[in-house]
C-alpha cells in the first residue's frame, strides 16, 4: 500500500520548534544560498539522532522536497519511489492544499537553513551543497550547532 505524508505531519511530529537559530555547524562542501535550493530534490536520510526519525524514515523512505523561488517549501515521504516530476509536483500541490499550514526558508550567512512554519522558525539545519551526482545538483543537510546529529541528501531531480 502506497502513502504520502504532509509536512505537517512529518515534520511535526519529529521536529521540535526551534527557540532560537543556533550558528551553522560544519560545512560538507560550500555553504548553500537561497537560489541553490529551489527546484524538486529527492532525499535521503542517512542519519538522525531526534527519537523517532530513523523508524519514520524505514516505513516511508523516499522523501521529496519542493522549494520555489518565494521562500515556499513543501514536503512528503512515502513508501513508494516516485518516478515522474509531475507526478511528485502534483503531490506536493495536493498536500500543501490540504494540510492547512505554510512553509518558508530563509537561508542565513554560514548556511543555516530556517524552516518556518506559519510564520515562526521551526526547524533548522547547517546546509552544503555538495560535489554533483551524476551530473546533477547535490545538497547536504547537517545539524546546526549544538542540535541533534542529523545528515540528510538531497540530489536535484528538476
Amino acid at each position: 500500500m502506497d502513502f504520502l505524508f504532509a509536512a505537517a505531519f512529518a515534520l511535526a511530529t519529529f521536529f521540535l520548534p526551534l527557540q532560537s537559530v543556533p550558528a551553522p555547524g560544519p560545512l560538507e562542501g560550500r555553504a548553500c544560498v537561497a537560489r541553490d535550493l529551489v527546484g524538486v530534490w529527492r532525499s535521503q536520510l542517512a542519519r538522525a539522532d531526534e527519537p523517532g526519525v530513523m523508524e519514520f524514515s524505514a516505513i516511508a523512505p523516499n522523501d521529496y522536497f519542493r522549494f520555489k523561488a518565494d521562500g515556499d517549501f513543501m514536503y512528503f515521504a512515502s513508501n513508494r519511489a516516485q518516478t515522474s516530476i509531475a507526478a511528485i509536483e502534483a503531490a506536493l500541490d495536493d498536500l500543501d492544499r490540504r494540510d492547512g499550514v505554510t512553509y518558508r526558508t530563509e537561508v542565513l550567512d554560514g548556511g543555516a537553513l530556517i524552516i518556518h512554519r506559519n510564520g515562526s522558525p521551526f526547524q533548522g539545519f547547517t546546509c552544503s551543497v555538495g560535489t554533483p551526482k551524476d551530473g546533477k545538483a547535490v545538497m547536504i543537510w547537517t545539524q546546526l550547532a549544538g542540535m541533534p546529529a542529523v545528515r540528510r541528501v538531497q540530489v536535484r531531480l528538476d
